[in-house]
């Protein structure tokens, strides 16, 4: 990032990757264009669009910074350029990865929780990703409508899945010639870069064989194919960016400092779960809590026999325990660890993944039964379809670790297993818009200090959730 003499406006090269659809390319363009610029020698700075796990972890992986999750529905437009400004500051380029199609997001909203809006906002150049199987002038049409559509700047174009050399030169020709929009490049159909999925997206790359393999491949297959240069030329011309007036994130980030002077004392030591079976965590999450001043201690739920010494609290977040069942299951000693330590008291936030793992078991598909840690009765089992997916709006319906009665934060969803209950104890309630209409239901379960749900929330969309959690873990009771 580079400032001008008033130290007012500053230079940051961004880029938003985009598509017309799910499944176009953008993760498999987003992580190779990451890792071409990495291998050229620039500081990359990756972000996601949208409530998502796998794809920051591999962006992470590939250029050693920490990905971070950019959501207009659930963060604020300040915060969102804030934190952008924070992270991109000290890198060379700023890479954001969408999600879905360019202008899908909340509901029919074009803008709200959509990669467009996030372009809008952050007045980023968009490289759409399209795949032209089957198409011709067509291709033309459809680049013409998205970029006249929300007035978006797309500023360049790469082509998927050509059946030939000469398809994607006759594709080219026609967005060129009735766009004005340049074409940068494209992926030629190779069998030779593969990355696996499962029910929730992308293997996690903490799992994927031969990353790094993979990583040179996707690199070369860049450098081969897209005119990096005039990609590179793109980013370096999005508007000056106008720089928070203190540099320092003061009306958000600053909070964090304001809650720590107003609730003054020793922070507490927090475990946080993190293996192949947990490991969904919004960086920034995390960040929240060591900015209120706890001490992250990071355990197995797989391998470590016992939890961390002297913990005031345990984080358990989302994750595969479906696909770790058995290992899970044959760790006896911290889960008996985890009940006696929940029976004393001990502060326990679990969500989704994280909630499953801590009913009395897990039944997969095969009809085969997994003891789980048991602090709650419920039954986990596989469904075939995802279960409330979508944005969504909780409220307490009374106190707990989290939430103080009637608190509200915005929220994501996206599981395709179901908790069988045997009460209707319920600890929140769950909100969202389907077709106009108001849907809610009820759900969450709590017992002492333990809380557990399946919603997803982002601490920067309310704070007072981080300090709620962080001061309950110092003793004090909501």
């Amino acid at each position: 990032m580079v400032k001008d003499r008033n130290h007012q406006k500053v230079d940051i090269p961004r880029l938003v990757i985009g598509a017309p659809a799910s499944g176009s390319g953008k993760t498999t363009f987003s992580m190779g264009l990451m890792a071409a610029f990495c291998r050229q020698g620039f500081k990359v700075q990756p972000f996601k669009v949208g409530p998502d796990y796998i794809d920051p972890a591999f962006h992470t992986a590939i250029t050693g910074r920490n990905s971070i999750n950019l959501d207009s529905w659930m963060l604020s437009d300040t915060y969102i350029k804030e934190m952008f400004e924070r992270y991109a500051q000290e890198a060379d380029l700023s890479i954001v990865e969408g999600v879905m199609g360019l202008y899908d997001g909340y509901g029919d909203d074009p803008l709200k929780g959509s990669t467009a809006g996030i372009a809008g906002l952050l007045q980023a150049p968009v490289i759409l990703v399209m795949t032209v199987d089957a198409m011709a002038a067509s291709a033309a049409a459809v680049v013409y409508g998205l970029k006249e559509f929300g007035r978006v700047n797309v500023a360049g174009v790469v082509i998927n899945k050509a059946s030939s050399y000469n398809h994607y030169l006759m594709v080219k020709r026609g967005i060129e010639k009735y766009t004005g929009v340049k074409v940068v490049g494209y992926l030629p159909k190779t069998g030779n870069i593969q990355l696996k999925s499962r029910h929730l997206g992308l293997v996690q790359s903490s799992e994927t064989e031969n990353l790094s393999g993979i990583i040179d491949s996707l690199a070369d297959l860049i450098k081969e194919n897209v005119n990096l240069e005039m990609i590179l030329a793109m980013a370096r011309e999005a508007p000056q960016w106008e720089a928070s007036s203190k540099g320092d994130m003061s009306n958000h980030y600053g909070s964090c400092n304001f809650l720590r002077e107003k609730y003054p004392s020793r922070g507490p030591k927090i475990a946080v779960a993190w293996d192949h079976a947990f490991s969904f965590y919004y960086y920034e999450n995390l960040e929240i809590l060591k900015g209120l001043g706890a001490d992250l201690a990071f355990f197995s739920p797989m391998r470590d026999e016992v939890l961390p010494e002297d913990i005031n609290g345990l984080y358990i977040g989302g994750g595969y325990p479906e696909v770790f069942a058995k290992e899970l299951s044959a760790n006896i000693s911290l889960m008996q660890d985890i009940r006696e330590k929940a029976d004393k008291g001990l502060p326990i936030y679990a969500e989704c993944g994280g909630y499953m793992y801590l009913n009395k078991c897990f039944k997969n598909e095969e009809g085969e039964v997994y003891p789980f840690v048991g602090i709650f009765d419920g039954e986990a089992v596989m469904t075939k379809r995802l279960q409330n997916f979508g944005y969504l709006e909780l409220e307490g319906l009374k106190n707990t670790l989290l939430f103080k009665k009637g608190e509200r934060i915005r929220a994501h969803e996206f599981h395709k297993s179901l908790v069988l209950r045997n009460d209707d104890d319920y600890c929140i309630m769950g909100e969202k818009k389907v077709n106009e209409e108001t849907v809610r239901w009820q759900c969450g379960r709590k017992y002492k200090n333990v809380f557990g749900m399946y919603p997803h929330i982002y601490f920067p969309a309310n704070l007072n959730f981080a300090l709620n959690f962080v001061k309950t873990c110092q003793g004090t009771v909501l």
